[in-house]
């Protein structure tokens, strides 16, 4: 797979350009619909569909391309910076932005194997006024073959309270149906999928200097004057290097006599080397170790939530009947399948809406049947027949309920 690609020139205002792989799309019929899930999915489990990766594709743009750094040089990558969630809105207090993307769109690429792979592809910039270390590093690491992987997050839309998957959220083999792409993390540790990677930035920092050829000209001839005029600074000048130069070689003589005594405890040094890197590699284990425990904890959080959640809808249902429940059983299946980002009160005032309209079915039924019996009764009654005596009727509160 072709990852990097150099360009003629960098714009003026510092950004350079890049073309990146966000993730892998597996085909269609990886989807099992007996199983309700995908087939196919990376390490965090996501089966990308290409319908609902192309609708949500145009959301790309102007999204972050963000990396937290290990380093004070801001040079060294690790995670995406995520610091937690507040109200809903996931934190990425320990990550910086390095630029943005520009578009996105779907194609295919071949790997190192010369496999196909469709894929998101999408194109941004780096800002190198504000980060010309990283762009120095990320350079040399595409020219070694050893080009950055990275991570795309996604978000819920407007229209919904979470992310939202085709059969539901399973952990492996979910496929989202409804989201945004909400940003892009270049990662120092394994990332989720293994085409997401950057394929192409702009390099080369000199601008093209174009001259004409009267410019050229008055360039010369003013060069020259200058040279004639200063032939004397120059002689002098030309003096001063000798001794300079003199002087220079001597103090070379004497860091090359300091370097050959370095150089005998050299084996001091590699094993202090070696040491350094031994301790890096360790760093990287624990760091990846550790988010893999932070996913396992959110995993555990989540059954917890989902658990705590399901309770909560159990208390609030049941003072209801069977027959009561019955009222609003595919929002308490939808409930059951997703309580995170599910409302109990949406169930409640179903039931209770259910319960309010069968009473009005019943009392109108029961009012009709008395209708009937007392035009039934009217029928029978003798106009000749003697009029009973005057007796006081108290009425009563009816309750038909």
């Amino acid at each position: 797979m072709k990852t990097f690609e150099l360009s003629k020139r960098m714009n003026k205002n510092g950004r350079r350009k890049f073309t990146m792989v966000l993730h892998e799309i597996f085909p269609d019929d990886c989807i099992d619909e007996v199983n309700e899930r995908g087939t196919m999915f990376n390490r965090n489990g996501i089966t990308w569909i290409r319908e609902y990766c192309d609708r949500a594709k145009d959301t790309i743009k102007d999204m972050s391309l963000r990396a937290e750094f290990l380093d004070d040089d801001r040079t060294e990558l690790c995670g995406h910076g995520d610091t937690g969630v507040e109200d809903g809105l996931p934190i990425f207090e320990n990550a910086d932005i390095l630029g943005h993307f520009t578009n996105g769109y779907i194609d295919t690429i071949k790997d190192e194997n010369g496999d196909e792979h469709i894929v998101m592809m999408a194109d941004g910039y780096i800002d190198e006024m504000c980060h010309k270390n990283y762009v120095a590093k990320l350079e040399a690491d595409i020219a070694n073959g050893n080009p950055p992987f990275g991570s795309v997050e996604i978000y819920r839309t407007e229209d919904n309270d979470g992310i939202v998957y085709k059969y539901g959220y399973k952990r492996e083999g979910r496929i989202p149906s409804e989201f945004i792409y909400s940003g892009y993390a270049l990662l120092g540790v394994t990332p989720a999928d293994d085409q997401a990677r950057i394929v192409e930035l702009n390099i080369h920092n000199k601008e093209e200097c174009v001259m004409t050829e009267a410019e050229i000209k008055n360039l010369v001839e003013q060069t020259v004057n200058e040279i004639s005029n200063h032939t004397a600074e120059i002689n002098e000048c030309k003096h001063d290097c000798e001794t300079k130069i003199n002087e220079a070689n001597a103090e070379k003589d004497a860091a090359i006599n300091e370097k050959n005594e370095a150089i005998a405890n050299s084996e001091q040094i590699q094993t202090a080397l070696d040491d350094c890197r031994a301790e890096l590699s360790e760093a990287y284990k624990k760091i990846e170790s550790l988010y893999a425990e932070i996913n396992v904890l959110n995993e555990e959080l989540g059954k917890a939530k989902a658990k705590e959640r399901i309770g909560e809808l159990n208390d609030a249902i049941a003072r209801f009947s069977d027959e009561q429940r019955e009222y609003a059983k595919d929002e308490i299946e939808s409930f059951k399948a997703d309580p995170v980002n599910s409302e109990i009160n949406t169930i409640v005032d179903k039931i209770l809406r259910e319960i309010g309209n069968k009473a009005i079915e019943n009392a109108e039924k029961e009012a009709e049947i008395v209708a009937e019996q007392n035009a039934a009764n009217n029928k029978d009654i003798d106009i000749f027949s003697g009029v009973a005596s005057a007796v006081t009727v108290v009425a009563e509160d009816t309750n038909i309920f």
